[in-house]
């Protein structure tokens, strides 16, 4: 290493929450934003508007690298919101009535929304809502009825659904009298209409956008979550293109899982799937780990501290390293222990950190180490967290403990089996549905040897490959240590 290069554990390379990243370290979601997809453009324009990843894709960063970009940019406003306490259940109660909840969730969620984007327009001053004495007077008595100002989805539905919610509307048009007074379960619906009314009249020389995150945060096996986040991308693909036809100065984001997304009840979620929605992939075939551009966007981040640019793995780096198929070059030993995410290489990168004792480069001895402990206190757990809401927190910790007794990292689903007959109490659990979720967030895949070849089937390098238990399986390199499997 050469004496001007800081030592590799004081390089910043990222926090496993894009949140917390935005709090601590702003800059790395500024100018460290490694963005070859040109996201961040197709979040600006008109179009997609759905962007689609696994677990530690880089979602949230999209989303909070336009908020912190806004705020030196007097010509950009972002709204940041975040379902990750969202109550799903008094949101079901806003629109009164026997209607199904097709009817009622999308206009519940134009009601949420229309008042977000009230809200933000009134932050402009440059928008023509600033000589809109309707909309002005509009936004006075929704204030008055405590619904704006408000940056919290929750608190609104909070309000809305509150018994004896009640408010007066004065000069806008809302009844021959000039007021209107909340009573019958159709009201809602009539104000949503005069809202959207109301926005898409704004025009402004600056830029909008909503930004909606966290939509897997709390999610459970209830069907009301589902049905409500499926209403929640119709009706955002609805208003999106209402808000484009009239060039209204507005764009809804949505940042959502891909898994979650393909489970949501919604017979057009492929047609808007193919019209607006972007999907964030980052496998490269590891034959060549350098074109990798999760490598570059590490690089990318290691260059900010050194203060220019750097192939981190040529300058900390021991070349190789010992694997289980032989001698691997480092960038692919390392990749090997990630589902392919900005979060998985990140996080393991920091553990490493964690053993470099001084030297100022990266040792085999610190690689193993470090993959260790990325191996116990994150990976394991992490794959504990996709499988919440399926199952529950005791059930989780027994599939873990199947796993480790079966003491395989390539196991058919007949052995696996024949291990869940041996635990008592037994696991009562549908084990192809446990597998089904785990092949879903990549901790297992699959494996089948012919013509002296083997094929190796995995989600995160084909997000339509679909699990078969007649195949060998096996566990995620992620996972093997922290079951005593390497």
């Amino acid at each position: 290493m050469s004496s001007s290069i800081i030592p590799f554990a004081d390089l910043r390379l990222g926090k496993t929450s894009a949140e917390r990243e935005s709090q601590e370290w702003p800059d790395l979601l500024i100018d460290g934003f490694f963005d070859p997809y040109g996201l961040i453009r197709a979040a600006k324009k008109n179009g997609p508007f759905i962007f689609l990843g696994y677990k530690g894709s880089g979602k949230s960063a999209i989303g909070e690298h336009l908020r912190l970009t806004a705020e030196n940019d007097p010509t950009t406003f972002v709204r940041y919101l975040s379902l990750g306490d969202f109550p799903y259940t008094p949101f079901s109660k806003i629109i009164k009535g026997d209607l199904e909840p097709e009817a009622k969730y999308p206009t519940a969620w134009s009601w949420l929304l229309a008042l977000q984007i009230l809200d933000l327009f009134n932050t402009d001053q440059g928008s023509s809502l600033q000589q809109d004495s309707e909309a002005l007077a509009a936004v006075g008595q929704l204030s008055d009825a405590g619904l704006l100002p408000s940056k919290s989805l929750s608190h609104v539905v909070k309000i809305s659904t509150k018994r004896g919610f009640s408010f007066s509307w004065k000069g806008i048009g809302l009844s021959a009298d000039g007021t209107f007074e909340r009573g019958t379960a159709a009201d809602i619906p009539f104000l949503v209409e005069k809202l959207k009314t109301l926005i898409l009249d704004v025009k402004s020389t600056s830029k909008h956008f909503i930004v909606l995150d966290g939509l897997d945060e709390i999610l459970t096996k209830r069907g009301a979550q589902y049905e409500s986040l499926a209403s929640l991308l119709y009706e955002t693909d609805r208003l999106n293109l209402e808000f484009s036809r009239r060039e209204c100065p507005v764009k809804i984001i949505v940042l959502c899982r891909t898994d979650i997304y393909e489970g949501l009840p919604n017979a057009n979620k492929n047609k808007i799937r193919q019209d607006a929605a972007v999907h964030l992939d980052w496998y490269h075939d590891p034959q060549s780990p350098e074109e990798s551009r999760l490598i570059k966007l590490v690089n990318h981040r290691a260059s900010l501290s050194v203060g220019r640019k750097i192939d981190m793995f040529e300058e900390y780096f021991p070349k190789e390293i010992s694997g289980p198929h032989g001698l691997q070059e480092v960038r692919r030993f390392l990749l090997d222990f990630t589902r392919h995410t900005p979060r998985d290489l990140v996080t393991l990168l920091n553990y490493i950190q964690k053993f470099e004792s001084g030297t100022g480069t990266v040792t085999t001895e610190h690689l193993l180490s470090g993959t260790r402990a990325y191996s116990v206190e994150y990976f394991v757990p992490e794959v504990k967290d996709e499988l919440h809401g399926y199952l529950t927190p005791v059930e989780i910790d027994r599939v873990i403990a199947l796993f480790s007794s079966l003491g395989k990292r390539e196991f058919t689903y007949g052995e696996l089996l024949r291990c869940a007959d041996g635990f008592f109490p037994p696991l009562e659990l549908n084990l192809l549905d446990v597998l089904s979720h785990l092949f879903q967030c990549s901790a297992i895949g699959t494996l089948e040897r012919t013509h002296g070849k083997t094929y190796f089937t995995v989600k995160y390098r084909n997000r339509n490959a679909i699990l078969n238990v007649g195949n060998k399986l096996i566990l995620h390199r992620g996972m093997w240590k922290a079951l005593n499997l390497a």
